[in-house]
């Protein structure tokens, strides 16, 4: 059997895959969200609206498919006022450890 023949067999991704933004038509809101991720240290809830701003642009240029955002998880409600910097916003996660006590950890 020879080995340098063989590729790997993976699965596609769940929604397909889809166009890079090559003319930049979303870079702008990309670079927000980006750097909202970096100023939050990468927790994802506190930059729910830029994540939801760039998912429409990518969606209004044909970048991805059009899908109803509450289906990806977002609410049409949602505003910048209704981030997550705000005391008890899912901030206080309850885990179980390995003897079944509940701990509280705060993100």
């Amino acid at each position: 059997m020879n080995w340098a023949r063989q590729t790997p067999r993976g699965s596609p991704p769940d929604k397909g895959s889809f166009p890079l933004d090559h003319f930049g038509e979303c870079k702008s809101l990309m670079q927000t969200f980006m750097s909202c991720l970096k100023e939050h240290e990468y927790n994802q809830r506190k930059c729910r609206v830029e994540s939801r701003e760039y998912l429409q642009c990518r969606m209004d240029n044909d970048l991805m498919v059009n899908e109803n955002l509450d289906d990806l998880g977002f609410n049409d409600n949602i505003t910048k006022s209704d981030q997550p910097d705000q005391p008890g916003f899912n901030d206080n996660i309850t885990k179980s450890d390995q003897h079944g006590k509940k701990e509280e950890v705060v993100s």
